[in-house]
């Protein structure tokens, strides 16, 4: 090989395959930590949005009762329902957001903990004469169930 092949290959510019490979590995390892987070901010941003529809749930119950000096309770459960979902209410429920009114302590586990469907989430809602707790599951951190009280609750 002539010297003025060497020097004309020294000054050809460019990656070697290893560097891009590299290069490659370290996007990978980024992303896979980034996707990693982004899971976790989305179950955080789920589970407070759970939070805030049962508190708008609960105020559903206090503006009822101090409308009428009374906690929206039917002689069923279905009666109960029609209460909390009356438009002719002065505080309304949240948009999209749906009750499941219980006559006793329900049990709530990821699947019921609200159940959403493509346009409403349906909350678990135990109503008595002292008030009223709506159920939401927790999946964050230690799964937990969570209960929002109106009134002194059930």
């Amino acid at each position: 090989m002539s010297l003025q092949k060497i020097n004309k290959l020294k000054d050809e510019k460019g990656f070697t395959i290893v560097e891009l490979l590299i290069v490659i590995v370290v996007i990978g390892i980024l992303a896979a930590i980034t996707i990693v987070a982004f899971t976790g901010v989305q179950n955080r941003a789920k589970v407070a949005g759970y939070k805030s529809d049962a508190n708008g749930i609960a105020k559903v119950a206090e503006g009822y009762n101090a409308d009428k000096q009374t906690y929206p309770v039917g002689a069923d459960a279905a009666a109960t329902k029609a209460l909390y979902e009356a438009t002719t209410n002065a505080v309304k429920l949240p948009p999209n957001v749906k009750v499941l009114a219980v006559t006793a302590s329900p049990t709530i586990t990821a699947s019921n903990g609200p159940t959403v469907s493509s346009t409403d989430k349906t909350y678990t809602v135990w109503a008595c004469a002292a008030g009223a707790n709506v159920y939401y599951f927790d999946s964050t951190a230690t799964p937990t169930t969570q209960v929002v009280k109106a009134g002194d609750g059930c």
